[in-house]
């Protein structure tokens, strides 16, 4: 493999002029075990049938919970959850220390799902792709919910919220 001729800053704010929307990851394992997570790679894949992608850090610390995880639901986060999406990107609590006094119900098999955000996405974790130092998940999606509303999604824009 060649060296790149930048440096990883470099990267990161050039990759970073392209404004990418702001979900919540949540997970349940069969155990029970709860991951929570804030991720910016997300894609719909496919219509039919119905699949979804997100990539995240192998270092996350939900990472080893998310792997493992039964069930996954992805939130589209609004701009007045600007908070969860801090909350849930914090690093060094548990899944559900970074669910404590967010407001939650049991979703499909127990996953996690955040009432108040406008779009739900949940299923089951089909195939999981490992590239550079974060893993492509993809999910087969068997649970949607719509919630109508006024307010713009989340979005991350040059390090910063928007």
């Amino acid at each position: 493999m060649t060296e790149p001729l930048f440096d990883s800053t470099q990267f990161r704010q050039v990759c970073g002029h392209f404004p990418t929307g702001v979900t919540a990851v949540t997970a349940v394992t069969a155990g029970g075990d709860l991951a929570a997570l804030t991720v910016n790679s997300f894609t719909s894949v496919s219509l039919d049938p119905p699949k979804v992608l997100f990539c995240v850090a192998t270092a996350a610390s939900s990472f080893p919970v998310l792997m493992e995880a039964e069930r996954i639901a992805v939130h589209i986060l609004s701009q007045e959850q600007e908070d969860v999406a801090r909350r849930f990107a914090t690093s060094g609590l548990t899944g559900a220390d970074k669910l404590a006094g967010v407001p939650w119900v049991p979703g499909p098999d127990g996953v996690p799902l955040l009432p108040r955000t406008p779009a739900v996405l949940a299923g089951r974790r089909d195939e999981v792709i490992t590239s550079g130092d974060h893993v492509i998940v993809l999910l087969d999606i068997d649970h949607v919910h719509l919630k109508p509303t006024t307010v713009p999604a989340l979005s991350f824009y040059r390090g910063r919220f928007v």
